[in-house]
């Protein structure tokens, strides 16, 4: 007993070793694109996060300055802060306290806090600035 096979199994033709090729490569170049575009957006990720970081730490001495006796605010720098505040060895970040008496006005102080850090050894310092007005 013999076996036909259907005639149409015969005619139908696989992927040439060409095709398979130029898939392939297609296939590369589009996840060479993907991965340069992951390497952009992890940087720009990390630059978000040290903003949000800096905004913080200027807002928190923002807020430690309004607690305290007008007679006692004045100029102070902080070095090797981590994101907590705290001062560690290697810190990023800077956090300058600026003081300028009788500024706007006779009896106040004008307060500005900026926080420097930079997001890689590399790149220049970034800021991120806060400025209020405080009275007796």
């Amino acid at each position: 007993m013999e076996v036909k096979l259907p005639r149409r199994l015969f005619n139908e033709r696989g992927f040439s070793l060409v095709e398979i090729s130029i898939a392939l490569v297609i296939g590369a170049v589009g996840l060479l694109a993907l991965a340069g575009i992951l390497g952009y957006v992890m940087t720009t990720n990390r630059f978000a996060t040290d903003i949000s970081i800096a905004t913080a730490l200027a807002r928190q001495k923002m807020e430690q300055i309004k607690l305290t006796d007008y007679n006692y605010v004045q100029d102070e720098a902080e070095y090797n802060l981590d994101e907590n505040g705290n001062q560690v060895t290697g810190g990023k970040f800077t956090r300058i306290t600026e003081v300028t008496e009788n500024q706007p006005a006779f009896n106040t102080k004008t307060v500005t806090v900026t926080v420097y850090f930079s997001p890689s050894m590399q790149d220049t310092l970034k800021k991120a600035v806060i400025s209020t007005i405080i009275y007796p």
